[in-house]
Order: structure tokens, then C-alpha cells, then sequence
């Protein structure tokens, strides 16, 4: 049974609002959208079509300045916007599987980037 998770599991690592491009695939279809926020143990990809549930994907995320990752993930909780409060954004929530040494690095870098503090 695909049931969609209202409430997304307890998160472990932080995570950073974002606004970038992924290409999503799925055994069945093929998504390109924007992953809304991101963290070292997975993202969110916001969209009105939400994957299903423990569907495998393979991801190919653009972090900006030519730098990709591409990774292995699972969905993990969908928000259904036809389920719940206008002011939540629908999509899935997907849970990095596996990422190479050096793309797991790359992600690393623009996550290290993103928490350092600006100056003024």
C-alpha cells in the first residue's frame, strides 16, 4: 500500500533551505524540478506529482558554478498538498542511499558553504 507520510521522520542532520535544479528518475518516470531544502542525508524536491513512496530514485542535482552530484535515493514521505494546509509545499522527501567518495565530498563543500556565516 502507498500511503503518504504526513510528517516527515525525525531529521539527524541539519538542514538548508535551497533553491536548485534536480533531475529525478524513477523506474516508471522522470522529473526535473527544485529540491527546496537539502542536507547531508537527503532532500526534498518539491513538486505537485509527489514520487511514490519507497520508490528508488537516481538523482543529478545541480549545485551551482558546474558543480553536480548524482546520487541513489529513496522516498522516504510525501507531502500531499490536497491532504493538509495550503502554506506547506507538496513534493517528496528522498533519503540519500548511496554517493560516491568524491560526490559525497562535493556535497559536503556547498553543505560547508552554505552554514558558514556571512558577513555583513
Amino acid at each position: 500500500m502507498d500511503t503518504p507520510a504526513e510528517v516527515p521522520p525525525e531529521r539527524v542532520n541539519e538542514r538548508f533551505s535551497v533553491d536548485i535544479r534536480v533531475d529525478c528518475a524513477t523506474r516508471d518516470m522522470f522529473v526535473s524540478n527544485r529540491v527546496t531544502n537539502i542536507s547531508r542525508g537527503g532532500l526534498f524536491i518539491a513538486s505537485d506529482r509527489p514520487l511514490p513512496i519507497s520508490s528508488q530514485v537516481k538523482l543529478k542535482l545541480s549545485l551551482g558554478d558546474s558543480v553536480t552530484i548524482e546520487a541513489q535515493g529513496r522516498v522516504i514521505w510525501n507531502y500531499d498538498i490536497r491532504k493538509g494546509s495550503s502554506q506547506v509545499i507538496p513534493g517528496s522527501g528522498i533519503k540519500f542511499l548511496d554517493l560516491s567518495p568524491e560526490h559525497a565530498a562535493r556535497l559536503q563543500r556547498y553543505l560547508d558553504d552554505l552554514a558558514a556565516p556571512r558577513g555583513n
